[in-house]
């Protein structure tokens, strides 16, 4: 009981951070959004930043309590940044939150609320245990416990060769190892309750916030789609479909992939074809592309192909170079990790010391 309330801790808290990473990145690049677009900015910032602290230590095979004091000390600054620098955003942000929803009051509301809940628990209570969930919660067991960062197979527990450059790319699950490590609490509740409760929200979020901008504002219809998604998705949960990976498998990184970070960047590209040229949707859809790989490595390709097929779309129009150099600086990460990965598969390795 007392792990069950730390994990629910971990998601207050969590999404606290990312209100105050997107509002940090807001305040930096003097960008406005709304509430709702905060929160996923500051999702999204948060991993690429975490990604840009892990992964020079994941590659030089450093000890894994290095990284969590570097990602505290970072966490500490940008919060503290924050609160000196937009404390009254940040009430106001809260607030924004809050009272968006109190707006759309009614049996909707609730209706919509209690089965996105619902989504949660069902997803908490599956028993799907596949190759992956070894593999993906041994690596956040055996990372904790060895103070060590993809040196032992996660799977079986026995010392790596080489670094699996396959997933050694991605920081998400030390992101989850580094929250075992604070809290004490076992990696397989953190990724099943924690995790999986995350991304299950984040996808009705990114639902409802899309949904506004389908419908001009009107927040009873978006809350209508989000919930007729949540239908389909216990309507469509088959094998290896993104419902099954949103219902069954929610805490695996590809069920971020295939529930947040492809709908995020698909709401990133409809803010873009309304106006090219605003700011913020060019930050909102960099902000995605940076954090995709440090989320999931299944992201490596379809999110810049994505964005790259808009943006290519929007130029045929107006025939702008500078959007194609913003598509271009805005894709860069994902090529970066490209070729790192192309030359793995052509064998290049790195040895484990």
């Amino acid at each position: 009981m007392i792990q069950l309330a730390a994990c629910l801790l971990m998601m207050i808290l969590l999404a606290i951070e990312w209100g105050i990473y997107g509002i940090g990145t807001q305040k930096i690049f003097r960008l406005k959004m709304s509430a709702c677009e905060t929160e996923i900015l500051g999702f999204f910032i948060y991993f690429g930043l975490f990604q840009m602290a892990a992964l020079p230590l994941i590659l030089l095979q450093r000890p894994f309590h290095e990284l969590v004091w570097l990602w505290i000390g970072i966490a500490v600054a940008m919060n503290l940044f924050v609160l000196a620098t937009s404390w009254r955003k940040l009430a106001a942000f809260v607030g924004n939150m809050f009272a968006g929803l109190w707006r759309v009051k009614g049996i909707l509301l609730a209706a919509v609320v209690l089965l996105v809940l619902f989504a949660c628990w069902f997803q908490g209570t599956q028993q799907y245990m596949g190759w992956d969930t070894t593999d993906y919660i041994g690596t956040v067991n055996t990372t904790v416990y060895t103070d060590t960062m993809y040196v032992y197979e996660g799977n079986s527990g026995v010392m790596a060769k080489v670094l699996n450059l396959r997933y050694a790319m991605s920081a998400f699950y030390m992101h989850s190892a580094f929250l075992c490590r604070l809290t004490a609490v076992g990696g397989i509740m953190v990724q099943k309750y924690v995790l999986g409760t995350v991304c299950i929200l984040m996808h009705g979020l990114i639902l409802f916030t899309m949904g506004k901008r389908l419908f001009s504002g009107d927040e009873k219809k978006a809350l209508f789609m989000t919930g007729l998604v949540f239908l389909m998705h216990f309507g469509f949960q088959t094998m290896y479909s993104s419902s099954d990976f949103l219902l069954i498998r929610a805490y695996e990184a590809k069920g971020f992939c295939a529930n947040v970070v492809i709908p995020a960047m698909f709401y990133a590209v409809l803010c873009f074809w309304e106006e090219q040229e605003k700011r913020e949707h060019w930050a909102l859809m960099a902000a995605v592309s940076f954090a995709s790989v440090p989320i999931s490595m299944s992201s490596l390709v379809i999110v810049p192909a994505l964005m790259v097929i808009a943006v290519l779309a929007q130029w045929f129009n107006r025939r702008s170079w500078k959007t194609l150099l913003r598509c271009f600086c805005c894709a860069l990460p994902n090529g970066v990790y490209l070729i790192i990965y192309f030359l793995y598969s052509q064998g290049f390795r790195i040895m484990i010391k």
